[in-house]
């Protein structure tokens, strides 16, 4: 890993007078223009990663922001031949030493503003694939605040906005067969898709799902590495008693965050090509089944996040009109063995429609 560079000195607006000028140049002296704005300063240290396979570039005066960058990143590997995302980190010195509060984020046509505090913010322009981003240096021991807050929350956005479209979803793989496993928070998307993948399905992603757009076949990419719970899930899971119980980044939920890796019974893929949306209902009291869902309750589920930069929403619309054509339900159940035997009935519906 290379060293970490000096971290950066902020500087006043105090620029040369006339007369400073005038002086320095009778002594032929260089005249160094000032850069109270750090617009022109080096960031020497560069590497690229591929989040959920998309190519993205960091130039930085740190070490340590790669360090982190490669914990959130690693194991991804390249899916998509384009022109990387950018972000450019620079590292300030000083700082207050506290953890910096949870970031507002406001979003306007394809820039998107994603401020903490006056040192620790970020420009994201999703017209241009860039992100600039200023941080302070006693920042750097919050680890998962820059991975979470920062650094996967900036791709996310460059992701959703120009590339393909976010959806609230897990996702796991039935034979070839993606299903999108939705809800509202709490619903169990979590849980089913872990319970999927536990009973030799091939899981995809929890809770974030990306359909990409410019596609005919529904592909949606998503992080296979990990798997978050409640820790109510502990009930479920033997694997899960006695793990930490975390808050992401200090500031989120309550939740134990399970690694895939080591797992090698478990069967993983970063894409699947998305056939259904299931939309989990956990009711007590209703009778287990499979009931198709109208297509106007997804779209609105979808389409209450928003979508990407103007030029690219008839694109977004798009891929989701031909997602939603392949099939939405809602599923009742109330036991998880039940209602995976009757998404691998419907899977092998879906084969048999296909001549498989």
């Amino acid at each position: 890993m290379e060293t970490t560079l000096p971290a950066l000195a902020v500087q006043n607006l105090n620029l040369l007078t006339v007369e400073e000028i005038k002086a320095a140049y009778a002594r032929s002296e260089p005249i160094i223009p000032i850069d109270p704005m750090l617009a022109h300063t080096e960031l020497p240290l560069e590497r690229t990663y591929y989040p959920l396979g998309f190519p993205l570039q960091v130039l930085t005066n740190s070490g340590e922001i790669l360090d982190i960058a490669h914990e959130s990143w690693h194991g991804f590997e390249p899916l998509f031949d384009m022109e990387p995302i950018r972000f450019q980190i620079g590292v300030t010195v000083g700082g207050s030493g506290d953890c910096p509060p949870s970031p507002s984020s406001r979003v306007r046509e394809h820039l998107c503003s994603h401020v903490a505090d006056k040192e620790n913010f970020a420009i994201s322009d999703a017209a241009a694939a860039f992100t600039l981003m200023w941080l302070a240096e006693s920042t750097l021991a919050h680890r998962d605040y820059i991975r979470y807050f920062m650094l996967e929350s900036g791709a996310m956005f460059h992701l959703a906005a120009r590339y393909s479209i976010g959806i609230h979803a897990a996702c796991v793989e039935f034979g070839g067969c993606g299903f999108l496993l939705c809800g509202d928070s709490g619903a169990g998307k979590s849980t089913f898709a872990y319970a999927c993948a536990r009973a030799g399905k091939t899981y995809v992603t929890d809770d974030a799902s990306f359909l990409v757009i410019g596609r005919d076949d529904s592909l949606v990419v998503g992080n296979a590495r990990q798997v978050r719970f409640r820790p109510s899930a502990e009930a479920l899971f033997p694997e899960l008693q006695g793990r930490r119980i975390l808050q992401r980044a200090g500031a989120g939920k309550p939740s134990i965050e399970l690694s895939t890796t080591p797992f090698a019974h478990l069967k993983t893929a970063f894409q699947s090509k998305a056939r259904h949306m299931i939309f989990l209902n956990r009711q007590s009291g209703h009778a287990p089944e499979l009931v198709p869902l109208p297509r106007e309750v997804a779209r609105a589920y979808i389409f209450q996040r928003g979508i990407g930069v103007p030029d690219i929403a008839a694109l977004q619309v798009d891929a989701v009109e031909r997602l939603l054509a392949r099939g939405v339900y809602e599923l009742y159940y109330d036991d998880l063995d039940w209602a995976i035997r009757r998404l691998d009935e419907l899977a092998r519906e879906g084969r048999a429609c296909d001549g498989e």
